[in-house]
């Protein structure tokens, strides 16, 4: 009875252990995709900005819209490469939250198989 009780214990703890880690995970990849909006928001900021410069200097219609089409081109940019490292970002977070979990599964199915075992001895 008491190994149960130590089984369960260790269970326990692993299990927090399994969480904080996850959590970790979790914190790690919030606070790179928050940077990585705040360099998304800097870019649409410059976008608007560079809109504005270039209707003051503009000297025509047609440089107007010349100039609008560079900087809605280099924004696009900006801005697929924000999602493609988004989309990187996350794909590592998911790698490392199923290796944790993968783990923690597998460490628990030996602890259980080791408890019936045990179990199973002590019964026979």
């Amino acid at each position: 009875m008491k190994e149960m009780f130590e089984l369960m214990n260790q269970m326990g703890e692993s299990a927090l252990e399994t969480s904080r880690r996850l959590a970790e995970i979790n914190q790690a990849t919030m606070e790179k995709l928050m940077a990585q909006q705040m360099e998304l928001m800097d870019a649409w900021m410059d976008a608007g900005v560079k809109n504005l410069e270039l209707m003051g200097k503009a000297k025509g219609y047609q440089e107007v819209v010349s100039g609008q089409a560079d900087v809605a081109r280099e924004y696009g940019q900006k801005v697929l490469a924000g999602c493609k490292n988004g989309s990187e970002l996350l794909s590592e977070a998911r790698d490392s939250s199923t290796k944790i979990v993968d783990e923690a599964v597998r460490s628990t199915g030996e602890k259980v198989k080791q408890a019936t075992t045990a179990a199973t001895k002590r019964a026979a």
